[in-house]
């Protein structure tokens, strides 16, 4: 594999730059290559933000937008998507000199403002939900530190108990987390009354860099780096919770899951692991064929850890010491790689790949169907509101997928358009 070099600050600023985290090959260049500048994205990941109650959702786009989808019903109260108010970073003035705006996370939303990361390095706080005229407006924003060709948010902004949680990296080596006030953000006041905290603290440096959406839970948030580090760090006063972080074996982009007092979450040494929330004492679980990229999913029982050997491997807490893998989905053999987190509906798992195929399983692994747009590969976030399942794939299209007992069927699909 070989590395490109720096030498040449305009080639990053040209708008035809690779992608760092949404082409798969990009990635894996960079996880083993040294001294990069920051790039560009050709793609996005950015899964489907819903609210209940509402007839909108929010997507982020490859090209630096966030697009609302109104979700009117038409005919038959059959729903008709349309694009409704749209962000465009580029118009922002901060946008010059900088990567090409792109958003990676899905939005999230929160009362009635919509908060976004840019691989630019910057947190959005847009408000108006509820209001045609003031919907994505009233923006604040909030710049983290770093190279203006390496830094960017990659994960998702998480909103918890009226602080924004973001896992940023700085530079090519070097990433940090950063605790915002979301109400402080919401009147775009600056960044001395935004920023709550950060970890590491400013004058220190920064951990491994980051590529994750962090798990928040009672007030601490945990998250990964690709220095083979997982964190804990208590979102009060940015302190690390453990003596020293957990040791995986290999770079972490997955987001944790909690079951019964343990974090589970694979790495890129192939391993699945067991960290204890209280001490963060990491074992290793068991391994796969290549890969753990997306992050893990549970249903209180079983968790299920999507692998890029192709293969969903569900792993039962309660018997490690016997293995605890006890059974493997490999596709009906078509193995095509799992970047995207399975989600449970209906007591049911909902997985897509880069076969573009969605697929509903049983518990016990059995597929009761499959459904989806040959070839357009799913890598975001599957997002879940009832027992519908919103799907985005990287040819731009959202498609709601319908959970009905053993039943799985499209209710609609939408091209986003204008890229």
């Amino acid at each position: 594999m070989k590395c490109i070099g720096t030498g040449s600050t305009s080639l990053f600023r040209h708008r035809a730059r690779l992608v760092i985290l949404l082409s798969l090959v990009a990635a894996l260049a960079l996880a083993g290559c040294a001294g990069r500048q920051g790039v560009g994205a050709s793609e996005s990941w950015s899964g489907v933000a819903t609210q209940p109650g509402t007839n909108t959702a929010f997507v982020g786009t490859r090209d630096g937008r966030v697009i609302e989808l109104l979700l009117d019903a038409g005919r038959n109260d059959r729903i008709i998507p349309r694009v409704g108010a749209i962000f465009d970073a580029n118009e922002r003035a901060e946008s010059g000199n900088r990567v090409d705006a792109a958003f990676y996370g899905t939005p999230t939303i929160a009362g009635d403002r919509v908060y976004v990361g840019s691989y630019q390095g910057f947190v959005y706080s847009l408000a108006g939900l509820g209001s045609d005229q003031r919907m994505l407006a009233d923006v604040g924003a909030f710049e983290i530190d770093g190279d203006n060709l390496a830094k960017g948010i990659a994960g998702d902004v998480i909103y918890a108990d009226g602080a924004l949680v973001i896992a940023a990296a700085e530079d090519t080596e070097k990433g940090r987390l950063y605790v915002l006030r979301a109400d402080q953000l919401d009147l775009n006041t600056g960044p001395s009354r935004t920023e709550r905290c950060r970890y590491p603290a400013g004058e220190q440096s920064g951990v491994g860099r980051m590529w994750t959406t962090p798990l928040v839970l009672d007030g601490t948030a945990y998250f990964g780096d690709l220095d083979r580090q997982l964190h804990a760090v208590d979102l009060e006063t940015c302190q690390p919770v453990w003596d020293q972080p957990a040791e995986l074996g290999g770079g972490i982009v997955a987001t944790p899951v909690a079951l019964n007092g343990k974090l589970y979450v694979g790495a890129f040494d192939r391993s699945f692991y067991q960290i204890d929330i209280g001490t963060g004492l990491a074992t290793k679980q068991f391994e796969a064929d290549r890969w753990f990229w997306a992050s893990p999913a549970t249903d209180g029982k079983l968790i299920y850890a999507p692998n890029l050997d192709g293969k969903l491997y569900a792993y039962d807490h309660q018997y490690p010491n016997t293995g605890g893998v006890i059974w493997t989905y490999d596709q009906e053999g078509d193995l095509e790689q799992l970047l995207a987190p399975p989600a449970i509906v209906e007591g049911k798992i909902v997985l897509a790949s880069d076969s573009g195929i969605v697929t509903l399983l049983d518990p016990d692994g059995t597929r009761l169907r499959s459904l989806g747009n040959a070839n357009d590969k799913v890598r975001a976030k599957l997002t879940v509101q009832g027992n519908t399942v919103y799907v985005r794939s990287l040819d731009e299209i959202v498609t709601a997928y319908e959970v009905s007992g053993d039943n799985f069927d499209e209710d609609w699909e939408f091209k986003i358009e204008g890229f």
